[in-house]
C-alpha cells in the first residue's frame, strides 16, 4: 500500500483515490471510497494502454465477464467505466495478500489451506467456463488474494493476469502472460483444459512454495513444461496425486473443474472456509493491511492530473449509442509511461506492509523477485489487434496459443438483449404472440423475434401485473396505479380504463391473484374492508364480491376447473399438533361462497404449494416433497427431504421438477414419485439459495434459476447443457434476487436478472 503520486489520477466515476495497493500488468488498483465513505478496489487501466481500441475491447468483455461471475470467491463488481477516458472497474475494498505475497512472507501454505483454495479456485473456474462460454485465463500468484474469509479471483481474463503489456505498432497491443501449458508450447489452441493445467501449477507452488517447473534455466522452462515430469516433492503426499493429473500433459488427461473441486474437499467448496483457515501469521499481516487502510487520510487533491484519452464510443443496447463521460478536472499533464519487460521478466513486486520488520520486508521482496514467470510457467507474448481484441499470431519467442475455441457447454448466444427504459422492471413481462410487453417507468413493446423496441407509453408507466384480455392476442389487461386498463399489444394504445373507484368507493391497487380465461380474481381493500372480487376482464363487470374473514389473504390461489382453490390457516391445530395446518378451500366461481374447506396431511400455511389440472396438490411439507389427490385427501406418494429442503415444485409434462435449496433439481414421475434423474447447477454458495425451475415450451429442457446464474438440463436426462448469467443493471429491479425466465414461443426463453431481458434459444 503506496502513497499517490502527483501523476495519478485523484478521481475516478464516483470514486476518490486513496492509495495504491498493487500494480498489474495492465492496470493499478487502488484504495478508494464512494459517497458513502466506504472503501473500495479500483482498478484503473495504464493510460498507455487505454488509447488502444483493442485493449478497451478486451477491457470491456473481462469487465463484463466479472459481473457475470460475480458470487462465491468472486467480489461483486460495484461499477465500471469502460468506455472512460480511463477504463475502471470497482469492487468492494476487503483486506487481503495476493498469493505470491502470502507465500514470500509465511512459505507454503498448510495442507487444509491449499484445500480450501484450490475447492474455491476450481469451482469459479467450472463457472466461468460455463458461463462465458471461454477459457478463462485468470489465475495467477498475484490476481489471486487471500482474505480472512476465503479466496478471491481479481482477474478475468488474460489482461488481468498478463505480466506485462505494451501498445505496438499500428495499434496492435502487446500481452505477455505469465504461464504457458504443453499444448500452448505446441503452439495449440487452449481449452479448459488449460485453466486446470494453470490451476495445478498454482496449487503446487501454494502447497510447496515454488513451481513444479522452476528447475533449472529460465531459458528451458517451455521445454520442461512440455516435456519433463513436474516436481512435485515439496507438495504433501496426499496433494500430489491429484495436482499430477492436472498436470498432465494431454488435456483430455486433465480431470474436470468439478472433480477437482469435489476431491479437495468432498463436502463442497462452499463449506470449507472460515474463520481461521489460513495460518496466523498471514491473518495477523491481513489484519494489520486493514488497519492501515482504517488510517489512511482522505485523499489531497493534485496538483497534476494524467491526460484524458480521446473517448471512445461504444454500441449500447437497443440500438442506443454509450458516449463515455468525460473527466471532471482541468489542466491534464500527460502521465510517464511504463517500462515494458521482456517476456518471462518480473514484474515490479508490490512493497511489503509498511509496519512489517526490515526482515519481513526482506523476505517479501526476495520471495516475489523469485516469483517471476517459472513461478507458474514461462511466460509468452499474445499479440491483439483491431476493435475485437481477438489474439493474433504470437511473438516470435513464445508459442502461446492462438485465439480460444468455445467451450463445451457454454450458453448459447443469445439473440437479442433488451435494456429497459428507464433501468427498472416492474413484474413479468406479457408474451402476447410476437410481441413481448415490459412493465416498467414506461410500458413498452418488444418484437420477440429482434429484440427491437415497436412502441414506448410513457402514460403508462406504473401499469403491471399484466394478463391477456381474451383468446386473442390484440388486447391485454394491466393493474395501474389507479385504474384498470386494457390496451392495444400491437402498439400499446389505450382502449379502456376503469378506475377503482367505479368498483369501490376509496378502494386501493388490486392484487391479481388467479387468472382464467376472461376472469380474473383479485383482492383490495376499500376503506377498513378487504375482499376477493371475481372480475370478467372482458365484459368489464364485477361477477361477484366476497368479504375476507380472518387469515384469508388468498396470498396462494389457482384456478382449475372454473373453480378457485385457496388457503388459509385451519380455524385450529387437529388434536395432538404444534402448529395450525393449512387449510385449502374451493369458492364457487358463480357465487363466490365457500365449496368445501380441507386439510392435506401436515401441510403448513407457508408450505409451497401447486396444484396440477389433473386435481394433483404438491406440496413441499416438512421440507421434503409430497402429492395429494384434492379431493379425497389421499396422500398419493411422498419424498423425504434428503440433503436439502425442496423449494417450489414445476409440473410439466407429466414430470414433476423440484428443485433444493442448494444445488440440485430432482425429477419425478408426476403419478408415482418414481425418482427419473437429479441434476446439480454445481453451484458453490455460502448458504442456501432459492431456486425456481421453469420449463421450455417443447418441454425438452429445464432451466433451474437461482440469484447467481441460470442452468440449463436436459429434461430426459438431467445432463447439465450450460449455464447463463447477465451483465445488465440490478439495482431497481423489482426482479432482482432470483433469476426469471418466460416461455417465449416454441424454441425460445426471455431471461432477466434486473432491468435487462435476453431471448435465448431454448429447445
Amino acid at each position: 500500500m503506496e502513497a499517490l503520486t502527483a501523476e495519478e489520477p485523484r478521481e475516478l466515476g464516483p470514486y476518490r483515490m486513496r492509495a495504491r495497493l498493487r500494480e498489474t500488468g495492465t492496470a493499478r488498483v487502488y484504495l478508494a471510497h464512494g459517497a458513502d465513505g466506504r472503501g473500495v478496489c479500483v482498478t484503473a487501466a495504464r493510460p498507455d494502454l487505454a488509447a488502444l481500441p483493442a485493449f478497451r475491447s478486451r477491457f470491456r468483455a473481462e469487465a463484463q465477464a466479472a459481473e457475470r461471475l460475480a458470487g462465491p470467491w468472486v467480489a461483486p463488481v460495484l461499477a465500471t467505466g469502460p468506455e472512460e477516458w480511463l477504463p475502471w472497474l470497482a469492487t468492494p475494498f476487503t483486506a487481503a495478500l495476493t498469493l505470491a505475497e502470502a507465500v514470500a512472507l509465511a512459505g507454503p501454505l498448510p495442507e487444509q489451506a491449499v484445500r480450501t483454495l484450490g475447492a474455491a479456485l476450481a469451482a469459479t473456474l467450472e463457472r466461468a467456463h460455463a458461463v462465458t462460454g471461454e477459457v478463462f485465463q485468470g489465475l495467477g500468484p498475484d490476481v489471486v488474494l487471500l482474505t480472512a474469509d476465503g479466496p478471491l479471483v481479481t482477474a478475468f481474463g488474460v489482461l488481468g493476469a498478463a505480466g506485462a503489456a505494451s501498445a505496438g505498432e499500428g495499434g496492435r497491443l502487446g500481452v505477455t502472460v505469465g504461464y504457458l501449458t504443453p499444448e500452448q508450447v505446441a503452439g495449440e489452441q487452449p481449452g479448459p483444459a488449460a485453466d486446470v493445467f494453470m490451476l495445478g501449477m498454482l496449487l503446487a507452488y501454494a502447497a510447496g512454495g515454488a513451481g513444479p517447473f522452476d528447475s533449472g534455466p529460465a531459458d528451458a522452462a517451455a521445454h520442461r513444461i512440455a516435456h519433463s515430469v513436474p516436481d512435485l516433492t515439496p507438495v504433501p503426499a496426499a496433494l500430489r496425486p491429484l495436482l499430477g493429473r492436472c498436470l498432465a500433459k494431454a488435456p483430455g488427461s486433465r480431470p474436470a473443474p468439478a472433480e477437482v473441486a469435489a476431491e479437495l474437499v468432498p463436502g463442497g467448496a462452499a463449506s470449507a472456509p472460515g474463520a481461521g483457515w489460513l495460518p496466523p501469521r498471514l491473518t495477523a499481516a491481513i489484519a494489520e493491511r486493514a488497519a492501515q487502510a482504517k488510517e489512511l487520510p482522505g485523499p489531497v487533491v493534485a496538483d497534476r492530473v494524467p491526460e484524458p484519452a480521446a473517448p471512445l464510443p461504444a454500441p449500447g443496447l437497443n440500438g442506443h449509442p454509450a458516449t463515455p463521460p468525460q473527466p471532471a478536472w482541468s489542466a491534464p499533464q500527460p502521465l510517464p509511461v511504463p517500462p515494458t519487460r521482456a517476456p518471462g521478466t518480473a514484474r515490479p513486486t508490490a512493497s511489503a506492509l509498511s509496519r512489517l520488520t526490515a526482515d519481513r520486508r526482506s523476505l517479501l521482496t526476495a520471495g516475489l523477485a523469485a516469483v517471476a514467470g517459472l513461478a507458474v510457467g514461462a511466460a509468452g507474448v499474445l499479440a491483439f489487434d483491431g476493435d475485437d481484441g481477438d489474439g493474433k499470431a504470437p511473438a516470435a519467442d513464445s508459442k502461446p496459443a492462438a485465439r480460444p475455441q468455445p467451450v463445451p457447454g457454454s450458453p448459447p448466444a443469445a439473440r437479442w438483449g433488451y435494456a429497459v427504459p428507464g433501468g427498472k422492471l416492474l413484474g413479468t413481462p406479457l408474451v402476447q404472440g410476437a410481441v413481448l410487453v415490459v412493465p416498467g417507468a414506461a410500458l413498452t413493446g418488444v418484437d420477440l423475434r429482434t429484440g427491437k423496441q415497436l412502441w414506448n407509453r410513457p402514460e403508462l408507466a406504473g401499469l403491471a401485473q399484466l394478463q391477456p384480455a381474451g383468446p386473442d392476442a390484440a388486447v391485454a389487461f394491466g393493474v395501474g396505479p389507479t385504474d384498470f386498463t386494457w390496451f392495444a399489444v400491437a402498439d400499446g394504445a389505450i382502449r379502456q380504463k376503469v378506475a377503482y373507484a367505479q368498483l369501490a368507493p376509496g378502494m386501493g391497487t388490486p392484487e391479481v391473484r388467479a387468472h382464467d380465461g376472461t376472469t380474473v380474481w383479485f383482492t383490495a381493500t376499500a376503506g377498513k374492508d378487504t375482499a376477493l372480487y371475481a372480475y370478467d376482464i372482458a365484459t368489464r363487470t364485477t361477477l361477484w364480491r366476497r368479504p375476507l374473514g380472518r387469515g384469508e389473504n388468498f396470498e396462494w390461489a389457482t384456478a382449475v376447473g372454473g373453480r378457485l382453490i385457496a388457503r388459509r390457516p385451519a380455524a385450529a391445530p387437529p388434536k395432538g399438533a404444534k402448529q395450525v395446518l393449512g387449510e385449502f378451500f374451493a369458492v364457487d366461481p358463480k357465487t363466490g361462497k365457500d365449496l368445501w374447506a380441507r386439510s392435506y396431511g401436515t401441510v403448513l400455511p407457508t408450505d409451497a404449494a401447486v396444484l396440477s389440472p389433473d386435481g394433483t396438490l404438491l406440496t413441499t411439507a416438512g421440507g421434503g416433497l409430497q402429492a395429494f389427490d384434492l379431493e379425497t385427501t389421499k396422500l398419493r406418494w411422498q419424498r423425504a427431504k434428503g440433503a436439502g429442503v425442496y423449494g417450489t415444485p414445476l409440473l410439466s409434462k407429466g414430470v414433476v421438477y423440484a428443485p433444493d435449496n442448494g444445488t440440485k433439481v430432482a425429477a419425478v414421475a408426476a403419478p408415482d414419485g418414481r425418482e427419473m434423474w437429479t441434476g446439480s447447477t454445481d453451484l458453490a454458495p455460502a448458504g442456501p439459495v432459492e431456486t425456481r425451475a421453469v420449463a421450455s415450451a417443447s418441454g425438452r429442457t429445464v432451466l433451474a434459476l437461482d440469484p447467481f446464474q441460470v442452468t440449463a438440463l436436459d429434461a430426459a436426462s438431467g445432463e447439465r447443457l450450460w449455464k447463463f448469467q447477465d451483465a445488465g443493471a440490478k439495482e431497481q429491479s423489482a426482479d432482482r434476487g432470483t433469476y426469471r425466465a418466460v416461455a417465449a414461443g416454441p424454441d425460445s426463453m426471455v431471461v432477466w436478472h434486473g432491468a435487462t431481458l435476453y431471448a435465448l434459444p431454448v429447445g
